[in-house]
Protein backbone atom coordinates (compact mmCIF):
# COMPACT_ATOMS: atom_id res chain seq x y z
CA UNK A 1 0.00 0.00 0.00
CA UNK A 2 1.30 3.61 -0.42
CA UNK A 3 -0.07 6.93 0.59
CA UNK A 4 -0.61 8.97 -1.84
CA UNK A 5 0.81 12.80 -2.28
CA UNK A 6 -1.41 15.45 -0.99
CA UNK A 7 -2.30 17.10 -4.45
CA UNK A 8 -3.46 13.17 -5.95
CA UNK A 9 -7.42 12.95 -6.43
CA UNK A 10 -9.69 12.37 -3.36
CA UNK A 11 -12.92 12.39 -2.83
CA UNK A 12 -12.28 14.65 0.28
CA UNK A 13 -11.01 16.52 3.17
CA UNK A 14 -11.43 16.59 6.44
CA UNK A 15 -11.36 18.88 8.85
CA UNK A 16 -11.91 19.41 13.23
CA UNK A 17 -14.20 22.23 13.53
CA UNK A 18 -12.18 24.53 16.33
CA UNK A 19 -13.73 24.86 20.09
CA UNK A 20 -10.56 25.64 21.87
CA UNK A 21 -10.16 29.16 22.89
CA UNK A 22 -6.92 28.69 24.25
CA UNK A 23 -5.88 27.01 20.90
CA UNK A 24 -6.03 30.67 18.91
CA UNK A 25 -5.19 33.46 22.07
CA UNK A 26 -7.25 36.39 21.02
CA UNK A 27 -7.67 34.99 17.46
CA UNK A 28 -10.92 32.94 18.73
CA UNK A 29 -13.91 35.06 16.69
CA UNK A 30 -12.35 35.29 13.36
CA UNK A 31 -11.18 32.20 13.47
CA UNK A 32 -14.09 30.33 12.68
CA UNK A 33 -14.77 32.82 10.02
CA UNK A 34 -11.12 31.75 8.29
CA UNK A 35 -12.83 28.07 8.32
CA UNK A 36 -15.84 29.12 7.09
CA UNK A 37 -13.72 30.22 3.56
CA UNK A 38 -12.03 27.06 3.71
CA UNK A 39 -15.04 25.20 3.34
CA UNK A 40 -16.66 27.70 0.89
CA UNK A 41 -13.26 27.17 -1.41
CA UNK A 42 -13.30 23.36 -1.03
CA UNK A 43 -16.51 22.30 -1.09
CA UNK A 44 -17.04 23.18 -5.05
CA UNK A 45 -14.32 20.51 -5.73
CA UNK A 46 -14.62 18.02 -3.16
CA UNK A 47 -16.61 16.69 -0.08
CA UNK A 48 -15.61 18.19 3.02
CA UNK A 49 -16.10 16.18 6.32
CA UNK A 50 -16.29 18.19 9.42
CA UNK A 51 -15.86 16.74 13.44
CA UNK A 52 -17.83 19.10 15.56
CA UNK A 53 -17.75 18.90 19.15
CA UNK A 54 -21.32 19.15 20.12
CA UNK A 55 -24.52 19.57 18.73
CA UNK A 56 -24.68 23.82 19.49
CA UNK A 57 -21.00 24.05 17.64
CA UNK A 58 -23.00 21.57 14.72
CA UNK A 59 -25.67 23.73 14.64
CA UNK A 60 -23.69 27.02 14.54
CA UNK A 61 -21.40 26.11 12.09
CA UNK A 62 -24.13 24.76 9.39
CA UNK A 63 -25.68 28.66 9.75
CA UNK A 64 -22.16 30.44 9.30
CA UNK A 65 -21.51 28.15 6.33
CA UNK A 66 -25.28 28.31 5.06
CA UNK A 67 -25.27 32.20 5.33
CA UNK A 68 -21.67 32.10 3.05
CA UNK A 69 -23.61 30.50 0.52
CA UNK A 70 -22.44 27.15 1.17
CA UNK A 71 -23.73 24.16 -0.31
CA UNK A 72 -24.47 21.81 2.54
CA UNK A 73 -25.15 18.79 0.41
CA UNK A 74 -21.47 18.74 0.07
CA UNK A 75 -20.66 19.33 3.22
CA UNK A 76 -21.26 16.17 6.39
CA UNK A 77 -20.92 16.83 10.10
CA UNK A 78 -19.77 14.32 12.56
CA UNK A 79 -20.18 14.68 16.24
CA UNK A 80 -16.59 13.72 17.88
CA UNK A 81 -14.92 14.70 20.95
CA UNK A 82 -12.05 16.46 20.69
CA UNK A 83 -9.17 18.36 22.50
CA UNK A 84 -8.01 20.60 19.65
CA UNK A 85 -8.72 21.12 15.89
CA UNK A 86 -4.84 20.07 14.61
CA UNK A 87 -6.71 17.21 12.36
CA UNK A 88 -3.77 16.97 9.98
CA UNK A 89 -1.58 15.67 12.93
CA UNK A 90 -4.27 13.71 15.12
CA UNK A 91 -6.17 12.24 12.47
CA UNK A 92 -5.22 8.94 10.62
CA UNK A 93 -2.54 8.83 7.54
CA UNK A 94 -4.98 7.31 4.55
CA UNK A 95 -3.30 4.70 2.61
CA UNK A 96 -4.18 2.90 -0.56
CA UNK A 97 -3.62 -0.35 -2.23
CA UNK A 98 -4.94 -1.82 -5.81
CA UNK A 99 -8.52 -2.58 -3.87
CA UNK A 100 -8.54 -0.94 -0.49
CA UNK A 101 -8.09 2.05 1.33
CA UNK A 102 -6.89 1.71 4.60
CA UNK A 103 -6.43 4.27 7.68
CA UNK A 104 -2.92 4.36 9.61
CA UNK A 105 -4.03 5.31 13.14
CA UNK A 106 -0.80 6.91 14.99
CA UNK A 107 -0.81 7.05 18.30
CA UNK A 108 -0.83 11.28 18.46
CA UNK A 109 0.00 12.81 21.90
CA UNK A 110 -0.19 16.40 21.50
CA UNK A 111 3.25 16.81 20.34
CA UNK A 112 4.40 15.68 24.50
CA UNK A 113 3.39 19.27 24.72
CA UNK A 114 -0.49 19.37 26.35
CA UNK A 115 -2.13 17.90 28.74
CA UNK A 116 -5.34 17.41 27.42
CA UNK A 117 -5.00 14.79 25.12
CA UNK A 118 -6.96 11.90 25.55
CA UNK A 119 -9.86 12.63 23.50
CA UNK A 120 -7.18 13.46 20.05
CA UNK A 121 -5.89 9.97 20.52
CA UNK A 122 -8.58 8.46 19.91
CA UNK A 123 -9.76 10.59 16.53
CA UNK A 124 -7.98 8.52 14.07
CA UNK A 125 -9.74 5.13 14.90
CA UNK A 126 -13.22 7.26 15.16
CA UNK A 127 -12.45 8.73 11.43
CA UNK A 128 -11.72 4.90 10.46
CA UNK A 129 -14.61 3.85 11.38
CA UNK A 130 -16.79 6.64 10.06
CA UNK A 131 -14.90 5.90 6.94
CA UNK A 132 -15.14 2.06 7.10
CA UNK A 133 -11.76 2.24 6.55
CA UNK A 134 -9.72 -1.51 8.50
CA UNK A 135 -7.84 1.22 11.22
CA UNK A 136 -3.96 0.07 11.04
CA UNK A 137 -2.02 0.25 14.19
CA UNK A 138 1.93 1.33 13.50
CA UNK A 139 4.15 -0.85 14.69
CA UNK A 140 7.83 -0.71 14.03
CA UNK A 141 9.27 -4.01 12.56
CA UNK A 142 6.74 -6.49 14.49
CA UNK A 143 8.67 -5.22 17.69
CA UNK A 144 5.70 -4.57 20.36
CA UNK A 145 5.55 -0.79 20.44
CA UNK A 146 2.96 1.60 19.33
CA UNK A 147 4.69 4.24 16.99
CA UNK A 148 3.60 7.90 18.27
CA UNK A 149 3.68 10.55 15.60
CA UNK A 150 1.55 13.61 14.42
CA UNK A 151 0.59 12.38 11.22
CA UNK A 152 1.29 15.79 9.74
CA UNK A 153 4.80 15.38 9.97
CA UNK A 154 4.99 12.70 7.03
CA UNK A 155 4.38 13.49 3.48
CA UNK A 156 5.66 11.99 0.13
CA UNK A 157 7.00 13.46 -2.99
CA UNK A 158 4.95 12.24 -6.32
CA UNK A 159 8.27 9.96 -6.67
CA UNK A 160 7.26 8.19 -3.92
CA UNK A 161 10.21 9.50 -1.53
CA UNK A 162 9.13 9.88 2.13
CA UNK A 163 9.64 13.30 4.01
CA UNK A 164 9.49 12.85 8.09
CA UNK A 165 9.30 15.97 10.10
CA UNK A 166 10.12 16.26 13.11
CA UNK A 167 7.04 15.01 14.88
CA UNK A 168 7.75 11.56 14.01
CA UNK A 169 8.81 10.19 16.90
CA UNK A 170 8.44 13.49 18.64
CA UNK A 171 12.28 13.53 18.62
CA UNK A 172 12.95 14.67 22.33
CA UNK A 173 9.69 15.62 23.50
CA UNK A 174 7.73 11.83 23.81
CA UNK A 175 5.72 10.50 26.05
CA UNK A 176 6.41 6.83 24.94
CA UNK A 177 10.53 6.55 24.78
CA UNK A 178 10.49 3.64 22.63
CA UNK A 179 9.37 5.05 19.57
CA UNK A 180 12.13 7.76 20.21
CA UNK A 181 14.58 4.85 20.10
CA UNK A 182 13.19 3.05 17.28
CA UNK A 183 13.08 5.98 15.47
CA UNK A 184 16.41 7.18 15.50
CA UNK A 185 18.40 4.30 15.31
CA UNK A 186 16.53 2.82 12.60
CA UNK A 187 14.77 5.78 10.73
CA UNK A 188 18.40 6.67 9.30
CA UNK A 189 18.71 4.44 5.55
CA UNK A 190 15.25 3.46 6.21
CA UNK A 191 14.49 5.52 3.11
CA UNK A 192 13.03 8.22 4.90
CA UNK A 193 14.32 11.96 4.66
CA UNK A 194 14.12 13.95 7.58
CA UNK A 195 13.74 17.31 7.71
CA UNK A 196 13.49 19.70 10.58
CA UNK A 197 10.45 21.27 9.92
CA UNK A 198 7.55 19.64 8.53
CA UNK A 199 5.54 22.33 6.23
CA UNK A 200 9.80 22.21 4.32
CA UNK A 201 8.99 19.70 2.15
CA UNK A 202 5.30 20.87 0.82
Amino acid sequence: MRMPAEWAPHEATWLAWPHNPKDWPGKFPPIHWIYVEIVRLLHVRERVEILVEDDRLHRRVRKMLADAGVDLDRVRFHRCATDRSWLRDSGPTFVAGDDEVAAVCWRFNAWAKYSNWLKDVLVARKISEITRTRGVTPTWGGERVVLEAAGGGIAVQVEGEALAGGALGQRVRVRNLATRRIVEGKVAGSGLVQMGLPGAGR
